[in-house]
């Protein structure tokens, strides 16, 4: 039973791991760039995405140095010039916040999303990065879909 379970944890983890293979921000979601302690993960799959139209949905979020802000900026903006970006919102509020917003190239039926949000907090910065996999075509119909959920 143990190993059953063991093995079913594993091939759980290996599926989301595999979910943004090849991106850039995976080495954000891996640790690599935060120490995954810092970090508030959320990994949603499966049937309570449906209403949604999402296969996928991963966020993390942490606060984060000068530093590490850079670090993140350019592997998001890595993703963007690699993965032939379709399209791009971005929003400036106040100068405290930002949004990002980028469709990355389509894997087969699936869209895939890079969604940024960084809001400033004394010396350091709150960092909000999702990834999206999804049958929605557009930002514009993702964007529609959760201001009306």
């Amino acid at each position: 039973m143990k190993q059953l379970l063991t093995t079913l944890l594993f091939l759980l983890t290996t599926g989301y791991a595999a979910a943004q293979q090849g991106l850039a921000i995976n080495e954000l979601f891996s640790g690599n760039i935060i120490p995954k302690e810092r970090m508030v993960e959320t990994r949603i799959r499966g049937r309570m995405l449906t209403d949604y139209k999402m296969s996928l949905f991963r966020s993390l979020k942490c606060k984060v140095s000068k530093e590490e802000l850079d670090k993140i900026n350019a592997l998001v903006h890595q993703d963007i010039a690699s993965y032939k970006t379709t399209e791009y919102l971005a929003d400036e509020r106040h100068k405290r916040s930002t949004t990002l917003m980028v469709q990355l190239a389509k894997k087969g039926k699936t869209y895939c999303y890079i969604c940024q949000k960084v809001e400033t907090e004394g010396k350091e910065w709150v960092v909000t990065l999702i990834y999206i996999e999804s049958t929605v075509k557009t930002l514009s119909e993702l964007r529609k879909m959760f201001n009306n959920k």
